[in-house]
């Protein structure tokens, strides 16, 4: 069996991970394989006397961590199941989520926007090319951005490609809009650090 959060190898029975101490829940699904016997020395919980592995970092049994002496505690229940109230559960959410699902189905989804995005502009737009492109590559690295939980990136990305494309189709504003994109940059800049 392996932990939901950190994949550490687990003995079938285990109600905690002996590395990060979450709770296991025993109705897992799934293969289960029992864990070959180890030559290294096992130690015993001061807690609650369970053998664990020489590394464990939390008691296999009752999840407290290893080396703490006191007084034994019971046991954390295990919750399964719909339960009543609002329990603290933050210990059995992984450690970073992804956001809006894989990063590869977005990466791929900016791809396609992309290569629509110029088949539609070589077509349709043929005077307004590289504009176009600057366009077309900002609207992707947006939607990869935000898919990947980057949305100020992905945003700071649009405003610099779309500035970019716009001086391009207006050349005696080149410098002056540079500047003017800058300016604009900065003022996001602080509007997103004052957010956070």
């Amino acid at each position: 069996m392996r932990c939901p959060s950190c994949q550490a190898e687990l003995p079938d029975d285990a109600h905690f991970c002996i590395e990060c101490g979450i709770v296991i829940d025993t109705a897992a699904t799934g293969p289960t394989h029992q864990l070959q016997p180890k030559t290294s020395a096992q130690i015993s919980c001061a807690n609650c006397g369970a053998a664990n592995p020489a590394h464990a970092i939390f008691c296999v049994r009752c999840g407290r961590r290893m080396g703490d002496t006191g007084t034994p505690t019971a046991p954390a229940p295990i919750l399964s199941g719909n339960v009543i109230g609002t329990p603290d559960l933050t210990r059995q959410q992984p450690a970073n989520p992804a956001p809006f699902g894989r990063p590869s189905d977005w990466n791929m989804a900016s791809g396609i926007v992309f290569l629509i995005g110029l088949g539609t502009l070589m077509i349709f737009f043929p005077k307004l090319v590289w504009p176009g492109i600057l366009v077309i590559i900002g609207i992707t690295n947006f939607i990869r951005a935000s898919g990947h939980g980057d949305v100020v990136g992905g945003t700071r990305s649009v405003l610099w490609l779309f500035g970019m494309a716009l001086l391009f189709l207006m050349p005696r504003l080149l410098v002056p809009g540079i500047f003017v994109l800058i300016a604009l940059s900065a003022i996001f800049e602080a509007s997103v650090r004052r957010l956070r």
